[in-house]
């Protein structure tokens, strides 16, 4: 057993030792022609193979650690399986770091500090894993890769220096990380950008705050479901593009309606889609160079709406 991939219990932030979405990992082959090992999710219940797609396979922080640390049980190390009603993302910088001396590449310095989550070293000591709370872009580009929903993700407890101890809502910063690395090929030129942006602005999604509304995702949604033009929500809720001449004008149509509910506020709107069947890969790609999908689609459902909803009237 390679107890050094065991984090120990106070190095993992608590806001992932509180949710029970934790497996073991152990180290195997690739099952290809490719090099290195594959890290096989195991449920510490069972010591049988666990999946993105059946919590019934994962434990509690106190499971995995114990299952892990138990003789009999065969694994390397811990993995938290983040889902798609939790924020959390794991961000991953490649062959950064020198495992020796635990020099980082500047590129590498310039996401960390744009990030400004718990940022912890990973296994090996080569490279760096950030989690943050926020939702993501979908992307592999160059020596960063991001980790959400579907995957498992390793965690050390391995914190690096000089950073933060705390998992930090970065929505903005991630979207302005993967702006300026989409289809980069110099680390260093592309950081110099970053370094040079405004975060907010650069990575920020569109609002227009009309009213202030501030309900709860929960509360939107229900209201949505029972209120005016339910059924057009509710079919539009589901995936449905009946009615519309394409998908993307029954997205903006949707996000029309959201807009309505949540006072144009559009990082709440970016949330409901992604907890909506509308959600599909394309709505967090690029559609011009600064620009994604879910940016352009939220602008163009924020002009076509003047009037939002008003808890206090209808109170």
């Amino acid at each position: 057993m390679l107890s050094d991939h065991i984090p120990g219990w106070e190095t993992v932030p608590e806001a992932l030792r509180e949710r029970e979405q934790w497996v073991c990992w152990r180290a195997d082959d690739a099952d290809d022609s490719s090099e290195g090992v594959f890290l096989t999710p195991i449920d510490p219940a069972t010591g049988e193979r666990a999946t993105f797609d059946d919590e019934m396979t994962w434990g509690s922080f106190e499971d995995a650690y114990t299952a892990a640390t138990a003789s009999e049980m065969d694994v390397n190390g811990l993995a938290f399986y983040p889902t798609r009603e939790d924020p959390f993302t794991g961000v991953v910088l490649g062959s950064c770091r020198d495992p020796k001396t635990g020099d980082l590449d500047d590129w590498a310095q310039t996401v960390i500090e744009t990030l400004d989550s718990y940022t912890e070293v990973v296994s090996g000591g080569q490279s760096i894993r950030i989690i943050v709370a926020g939702q993501p872009p979908s992307w592999t580009s160059g020596p960063i890769k991001i980790c959400d929903a579907e995957f498992h993700i390793p965690i050390t407890g391995e914190q690096l220096s000089s950073t933060a101890a705390t998992i930090t809502e970065r929505t903005a910063a991630l979207r302005a990380v993967y702006k300026a690395w989409k289809g980069a090929t110099d680390p260093a030129e592309t950081a110099a950008t970053l370094s040079a942006v405004d975060v907010q602005e650069f990575g920020g999604l569109p609002s227009e705050p009309g009213v202030d509304v501030d309900l709860s995702d929960t509360t939107v949604i229900e209201r949505a479901q029972y209120g005016p033009a339910s059924d057009v929500f509710r079919r539009l809720w589901s995936g449905s593009s009946a009615g519309y001449a394409s998908q993307t004008e029954a997205d903006v149509a949707f996000c029309s309606q959201l807009a309505y509910w949540t006072g144009g506020d559009g990082e709440q709107i970016e949330r409901l889609v992604r907890q909506s069947d509308r959600y599909r890969s394309r709505w967090v790609r690029l559609v011009s160079e600064d620009v994604l999908y879910d940016e352009r689609t939220i602008e163009q459902a924020l002009e076509l709406i003047d009037d939002y909803y008003d808890p206090r009237a209808a109170n």
